[in-house]
């Protein structure tokens, strides 16, 4: 039954479980995407994905990307391969920023609510409620990293082809659930307009 799984189908599974990763309530994912190539129209080639850093070669986690990436360059029409007689080098690295407080305005309210007296756990409560006051808006400090997907496409001689990045922001250091969503952004559209920066989209709702 697993077999007959259709590539869509797989996406769909792993971006909704990133989804319980990073939120319950979350139906849009915002990226940042901007790819530099000369890269031909894919037909067929063979391709070995391996990490930019040399030392990350054997970590679980970087193969765990890696599947994710060759799924996608499938889709486009590459065949993932392992390390003999490549037609092309794919690297990739993931990267999580330091913290940085952000800034951002929460919309007041109005409050109607009036004077009540009543009795709580035995004691005697008199809260103040004002009538129809209207409350100016908030300003609240988060903190928030950047998470960023790099991926390059090279000949076996070297020769550069491609290079791109997405990135977004996150509230948490959950680099394993955002990656998914990053690698799906940088592969909308892929290989998109050369030398232009994208604010890519994607609607959560229409994967389930």
């Amino acid at each position: 039954m697993a077999s007959m799984m259709t590539a869509k189908t797989l996406k769909t599974i792993v971006l909704s479980l990133a989804l319980v990763g990073l939120s319950a309530c979350a139906s849009t994912f915002r990226s940042d995407v901007a790819t530099f190539h000369t890269l031909p129209a894919p037909k067929g080639e063979r391709l070995m994905i391996v990490p930019m850093n040399a030392e990350r070669k054997d970590s679980l986690e970087f193969q765990q990307y890696a599947a994710v990436l060759a799924n996608h360059l499938r889709h486009e029409g590459y065949k993932a391969t392992g390390e003999k007689d490549p037609d092309l080098i794919v690297g990739f690295d993931v990267q999580i920023s330091d913290g940085r407080e952000k800034v951002t305005t929460v919309p007041g309210g109005r409050s109607d609510f009036y004077w009540r007296n009543y009795w709580y756990w035995g004691r005697y409560w008199h809260p103040v409620y004002p009538i129809g006051i209207d409350y100016d808006d908030r300003l609240v400090t988060r903190t928030v990293y950047t998470a960023t997907l790099w991926l390059e496409i090279r000949k076996p001689d070297g020769e550069l082809l491609f290079e791109g990045r997405a990135e977004t922001e996150t509230r948490n250091r959950a680099v394993p659930e955002v990656v998914p969503y990053l690698a799906e952004a940088l592969f909308e559209n892929f290989p998109g307009p050369s030398g232009v920066t994208r604010h890519v989209k994607l609607d959560l709702d229409e994967d389930k």
